[in-house]
């Protein structure tokens, strides 16, 4: 079965055709592809899984780049594997063209001749099918393709610093870059003997206030005590007057008995 198909590289003819022909640059975008060895000048050891439909085809082989034009741009190259599972095998060549596209980039057309033998040959009979899916993972690898060429872009530079005088009026004169903003002023220094006087004063006055507080907090709080001694003394009183009137009252009791006797 042949089938065709086309898929854009969005960089210019030249890049692409250098592009296409380094094989383990470009395998890893091809989904279901996977390169494990290379076996010598433009042969590689790989895998290759497909699904079609419920049915997963998986084949273990080798591919070989046979022929190239640098001029017409145009490769050709052959491919065969075993499926792990014993299900037949799979023969193919195919090749890839490049021309320029009209947009910009580069569009690449790829024609596949496929045969297949064994029980997986029955998948050959909906070459259709196949033809489609051929298709789709040309169109994914399209996509993985172009955003690995993205991320290999280089950042773009960081733009120039403006030189001096920049945008200013003509025959104006650009203010030095230690005058963009005022200075923060310096610290005092306390050097000179009359700051150092004024200095011992105020450590004077600072710990004569701090006496004061200590002494009115010593006089609250004697006061405190004073009030709270104030507060007890009139129950001590009345505690004394009943004691003597309890007294007082035995005392009469007492001569009211030794009188009524005689």
């Amino acid at each position: 079965m042949e089938f065709t198909n086309r898929f854009h590289v969005p960089l210019p003819l030249e890049e692409t055709w250098k592009l296409m022909l380094d094989v383990p640059r470009i395998l890893p975008c091809l989904p279901g592809a996977s390169l494990k060895d290379t076996l010598g000048e433009n042969k590689y050891l790989g895998s290759v899984s497909v699904k079609l439909g419920p049915i997963k085809l998986s084949f273990d082989g080798q591919a070989e780049l046979v022929r190239q034009d640098d001029e017409q741009h145009i490769a050709w190259l052959r491919g065969s594997g075993l499926d792990p599972k014993g299900r037949g095998s799979a023969q193919s060549e195919f090749s890839f063209a490049l021309t320029p596209a009209a947009a910009g980039g580069t569009d690449v057309t790829v024609t596949t001749q496929l045969q297949l033998s064994g029980a997986v040959a029955q998948y050959g009979r909906g070459s259709g099918m196949i033809a489609e899916v051929a298709g789709h993972i040309l169109k994914q690898f399209e996509a993985n393709l172009a955003a690995s060429l993205h991320d290999d872009a280089p950042a773009p530079a960081a733009p120039a610093p403006a030189p001096a005088g920049a945008g200013l009026p003509a025959g104006a004169m650009p203010r030095p870059a230690d005058a963009a903003q005022p200075a923060a002023p310096a610290a005092v220094a306390v050097s000179t003997p009359e700051a150092q006087a004024l200095m011992l004063q105020a450590q004077a006055v600072l710990a004569q206030a701090q006496a004061v507080l200590a002494a009115t907090q010593q006089a609250l709080h004697q006061s405190q005590r004073g009030a709270a001694r104030q507060a007890a003394r009139p129950k001590e009183l009345n505690m004394l007057s009943i004691g003597l009137k309890a007294m007082w009252s035995q005392f009469k009791m007492s001569l009211g008995g030794l009188f009524g006797r005689r």
